[in-house]
């Protein structure tokens, strides 16, 4: 798209949605870094914007584009209208849904919001103790903190009334673009006491244990740190840091939505019951593995090993009805022993046979234990990928994320890590986005083992292209 490069190295850096570079777990770290241990913020202003890319200001995008050699064509594509049922509409407004230009207009439209919040500024009081004597002083921070993706974005604040006084404002603003937000859906919200749910997550601030000044064992710290004091120290400090007793400390809790979740099981369920019946157990094995880990994957960077534990057991109690429907009268013993195997000392796993060329086994994936939560690494600030001189860091970063991919010590990551994460066949990175395959150095028809050494990671593309010496050596 030749008109992103223009405006994508200028975009906000609190804007996620449609960027290359980022996406939906850049926004949700971008709040839990607000939002974490110590933060002052509480209250969440959860906004949604009614039809935006249906309403969107012709005249708006038209007067931010001026002087791009492709203005023209992009005027008459948002005047075209549309037909429907044999009968022409006019479209005065908006850009088309799917529209190969319609994100970027739409970010376009959108980007200066986070400009107008971050403009407002208050004094923040906090304890802190100095020289054995707890004092309050008071630091300078902005009044909002602001996550978009797409059409979505929060504003989170320290008082349910600074939230109350930025709405008028963010109406009107979003009115200059022919905007405005859907009051059933945009609501403030307590993150203490309610929380509030963006992109498929559950967010939340809970209260946590810290350390507290005059309790059993603050008085075993500072006692340790009597004795621990070196001789000649100059300057020794007798009292840790900690918190007052009426003081309360909150951290940030991000979990699947529960209602993603209760909607993930309840596929499974009907296509068990139903589609299922007419495929072979090998086929049902695959379908569930590929919903359970695309789905698993997303919510592999927040605190998911409970809902993954909780997964696995109803997905394992589908299957078992699913199997005893399917024989009726043979024993669970026998049904056990023909469907599922033993890994890790753990008896319940379902597996079938693979009919294919290669003959392998195909287990269901373990959600409990197969994908390890890890932390993701938000993008830096406004970085882009289509800033020239920020290369290096957008290389570096896309081959730290590949490695994610797979499980620590799994054969897939010594590949991967073998060859650095970068393609052989266009020199390229292979990250979380790029859709890839693995490559058989020497072919099967050859002699080819599946071993380490014979394989390689290649772009899908890429990989065409080799078996169809389309690649230069």
């Amino acid at each position: 798209m030749t008109n992103e490069p223009v405006f994508e190295v200028d975009f906000e850096p609190g804007s996620y949605g449609f960027r290359p570079g980022r996406s939906c777990h850049d926004a949700i770290q971008d709040i839990f870094q607000t939002l974490k241990q110590g933060s002052s913020y509480k209250w969440v202003l959860d906004a949604d914007i009614k039809a935006a890319f249906d309403n969107i200001s012709h005249e708006l995008i038209l007067e931010k584009i001026e002087g791009l050699p492709s203005r023209n064509i992009i005027r008459k594509w948002l005047k075209a209208g549309y037909v429907e049922e044999g009968k022409y509409y006019a479209t005065k407004a908006g850009t088309p849904q799917g529209g190969i230009i319609s994100p970027l207009l739409a970010n376009i439209a959108l980007d200066g919001l986070q400009e107008l919040l971050t403009g407002y500024e208050t004094q923040t009081p906090y304890s802190t103790i100095n020289r054995g004597k707890r004092i309050t002083k008071y630091k300078k921070e902005g009044k909002y903190k602001f996550a978009r993706y797409a059409d979505d974005f929060v504003v989170m604040s320290q008082k349910k009334e600074y939230l109350e006084e930025i709405l008028p404002i963010i109406q009107e603003w979003l009115g200059k673009r022919g905007l405005r937000l859907n009051e059933d859906k945009t609501t403030i919200k307590d993150i203490r006491t309610e929380g509030f749910s963006f992109l498929g997550f559950d967010i939340r601030q809970l209260p946590t244990k810290t350390l507290r000044e005059g309790s059993n064992r603050y008085h075993r710290i500072v006692r340790k740190m009597a004795t621990d004091v070196k001789p000649g120290a100059k300057r020794v400090r007798l009292t840790p840091n900690s918190k007052l007793k009426d003081e309360e400390v909150y951290s940030c809790i991000i979990k699947p939505g529960k209602k993603e979740t209760n909607q993930l099981l309840q596929e499974i369920r009907e296509y068990l019951k139903g589609a299922a019946r007419s495929h072979s157990f090998e086929i049902v094995i695959q379908k569930l593995n590929y919903k359970l880990r695309g789905w698993l994957n997303y919510y592999r960077y927040v605190c998911s090993k409970k809902t993954f534990s909780r997964i696995r057991y109803e997905v394992l109690n589908a299957i078992y009805r699913y199997l005893k429907r399917k024989h009726p009268q043979k024993s669970w013993k026998w049904i056990h022993e023909k469907y599922y195997k033993t890994i890790d000392k753990d008896k319940n796993n379902p597996y079938a046979k693979s009919t294919g060329k290669r003959k392998k086994e195909e287990v269901l994936i373990n959600a409990a234990k197969d994908v390890p939560i890890i932390r993701y690494e938000k993008v830096k600030g406004g970085y882009s990928p289509l800033d020239p001189e920020q290369s290096e860091y957008w290389s570096k970063r896309k081959t730290k994320m590949g490695k994610t991919r797979f499980a620590e010590g799994s054969k897939y990551e010594k590949i991967y890590k073998r060859q650095k994460g970068i393609c052989p066949i266009c020199g390229e990175p292979i990250d979380l986005e790029d859709d890839f395959e693995l490559h058989h150095i020497i072919p099967v028809r050859d002699g080819g083992m599946n071993a380490d050494k014979n394989l390689v990671f290649l772009h899908k593309h890429c990989h065409k292209a080799k078996h169809k010496h389309l690649h230069y050596k």
